[in-house]
């Protein structure tokens, strides 16, 4: 997390949320649902032939961007759609509609409102799959915002086709019901996460009530007890962060470990599944004892803030000489912070006292009572888009450790600040220097390991992954390469060396990266490499077992299961075949 910058994007989302969200998309005035959504068949949540078996059935939910819900892979034979609810938080809200106005901005599509548009275009009355999304109000161009479902190809459309998509005919394709939430274009271009865990959370919590809902609407439609139908949740989030304390003391985590351990009213067990992170080798990650310090290069032409933070090693309480770090800009001397309380602010200043960057003292307490000191430093851009405007020099920056009554190491990780695909956002990452940091061997050979590099580099490869997922209850899935099942060279390293809890094959060899994936339109196809398309093949696994009645607590009983069940060894499901989930 950033410090102060997420909190002052907490804040300017309550205070004016068309900072994130378009002017149009506010609900001005929430209210809670009640129970029509049983009754009203304008609200039903799925067809009768769609809804799953009570005994036998898993909801399993999905938070990204642009998801595709008309998508053939998204249905049943019959035409019925499996998509009980999607929430799009950016749309224009429909003060007219009855479905989602308890929530507070952009509008929720049920089951049964997507048939009717799946049936107008079956009949004629609408001209494809594109005419759905404009009549739904999904996409709309007139509205100033990024309208990514119009895009041919995404990142939505490949998690929700791995995690959810089923061809028409698949007996297994009904039992699993899909909630989904269409993330703002604007939290999806942030790669920094600002923007983030309000609308994550709100996402969570949606996917949760709605699933509590279409249990209920389970019994009503099937005459069964109230409380009888009790389906398990595995909840996909393909987003994730590389700088953060990765010890489950972050909001969305603390959520996560919640939700997972204590469950909620009126439904079976919940698991969240993420990505462990594509940026084993992309030097975001080190170590620094007091005293010592490390190279960081600033690339020119970046028009973003560029963000690092500095986490201490657990404590039982404060210390008094708080933790102070050191930069050195190009070509200036070293300044060094002078914290002495929470929440303290400390500038640097460069030629006519123009700020070039600032330093933000913010410890967090753990959930085991422990304390861990933290600094977030923000480097303004490189480039600035005005020529008034103060901005950083490129080049190699020196971060270094004070002086500290501690003599652990503390960890350095530089958040992720580089540009999504298909948003203009002009952003370039940065990275650390360690002269000691070798990329390849003497053969030419990728390095994989801190091992493999001496041991006790400054720059690391281990431990360098999500900051979303280092929570104890999160299901974390990493990315294998289908020629050996090897973890692939991108893909981050878990604290103990593994490369998830559970892998899936993304890349097809080495040579050719990549794995075929639902693109938008029916029928069509896209090519995507990264742990965000292993861990959508996780929650499909986890789904379908959780559905066949295993018995699955908590993390380590998935991954004995998983281990148990994968012939080639280690923490890896049987999903070792690219052509199991075919786009089409």
């Amino acid at each position: 997390m950033i410090a102060h910058a997420t909190i002052s994007a907490f804040e300017a989302f309550l205070n004016d949320p068309s900072g994130i969200l378009p002017d149009d998309a506010i609900n001005p005035d929430p209210q809670p649902m009640g129970d029509q959504d049983l009754s009203d068949p304008a609200l039903a949540y799925l067809a009768d032939e769609a809804l799953p078996d009570p005994e036998s059935g898993c909801i399993i939910g999905i938070v990204d961007d642009a998801i595709p819900f008309a998508h053939e892979r998204l249905r049943l034979a019959n035409g019925r759609t499996r998509i009980a609810s999607i929430w799009v938080q950016d749309a224009r809200f429909r003060p007219e509609s009855g479905a989602g106005i308890d929530l507070s901005s952009g509008i929720e599509l049920r089951g049964a409102e997507i048939d009717a548009l799946l049936a107008d275009a079956a009949a004629g009355h609408l001209p494809g799959e594109d005419a759905i999304y404009r009549r739904s109000g999904v996409i709309d161009m007139t509205r100033e915002s990024v309208q990514s479902a119009a895009f041919a190809a995404g990142h939505g459309a490949a998690v929700a086709g791995l995690a959810a998509g089923f061809a028409p005919g698949d007996p297994a394709a009904r039992n699993h019901p899909v909630l989904a939430v269409n993330l703002p274009p604007k939290v999806t271009e942030d790669s920094m996460g600002q923007l983030s865990p309000i609308s994550i959370l709100s996402s969570f919590l949606f996917i949760i009530i709605r699933a509590h809902r279409l249990c209920r609407f389970i019994e009503v439609r099937r005459n069964l007890p109230q409380g009888s139908v009790r389906l398990p949740v595995v909840i996909n989030l393909s987003f994730g962060l590389t700088a953060g304390a990765r010890d489950g003391s972050s909001q969305i985590e603390s959520f996560m470990d919640a939700v997972s351990r204590q469950g909620a009213p009126g439904l079976g067990p919940i698991h969240f599944v993420l990505p462990t992170g594509n940026h084993r080798l992309a030097r975001l990650s080190g170590r620094l004892k007091p005293g010592e310090d490390l190279g960081w290069r600033l690339p020119p032409d970046d028009r973003t803030v560029t963000p690092l933070e500095v986490w201490g090693p657990p404590l039982d309480a404060l210390p008094d000489d708080r933790l102070q770090i050191s930069l050195t800009p190009p070509g200036m001397a070293a300044a060094t912070t002078e914290f002495t309380s929470n929440g303290d602010l400390s500038f640097l200043t460069g030629a006519g006292d123009r700020e070039l960057a600032r330093a933000y003292y913010q410890p967090r307490q753990r959930p085991d009572g422990t304390w861990r000191e933290s600094v977030t430093v923000m480097i303004r851009p490189t480039c600035p888009e005005r020529l008034d405007e103060p901005c950083a020099p490129s080049g190699e920056w020196r971060i270094g450790i004070g002086g500290s009554s501690h003599p652990a190491e503390y960890e350095i990780c530089v958040q992720r600040d580089e540009v999504i695909r298909g948003f203009h956002r002009e952003a370039r990452q940065s990275w650390l220097y360690d002269p000691d940091y070798r990329v390849h061997d003497e053969s030419g050979r990728i390095i994989r390991t801190d091992a493999q590099n001496g041991g006790h580099p400054k720059v690391l490869r281990t431990g360098a992954f999500n900051a979303y997922a280092g929570g104890d209850c999160t299901l974390r899935s990493g990315a294998a390469v289908q020629q050996d099942m090897q973890l692939a060279a991108y893909s981050s390293l878990l604290p103990d060396d593994q490369g998830g809890d559970t892998l899936a094959p993304v890349d097809r060899s080495v040579t050719h990266p990549g794995m075929i994936v639902c693109a938008r339109g029916s029928g069509s196809f896209d090519l995507l490499s990264g742990t965000s398309m292993s861990a959508p093949q996780m929650t499909r696994w986890l789904a379908a077992q959780l559905a066949a009645g295993q018995g699955l607590p908590d993390r380590a009983a998935i991954r004995a299961l998983a281990e148990s069940l994968s012939h080639i060894g280690g923490p890896t499901p049987v999903l070792d075949d690219l052509n199991h989930f075919p786009p089409y």
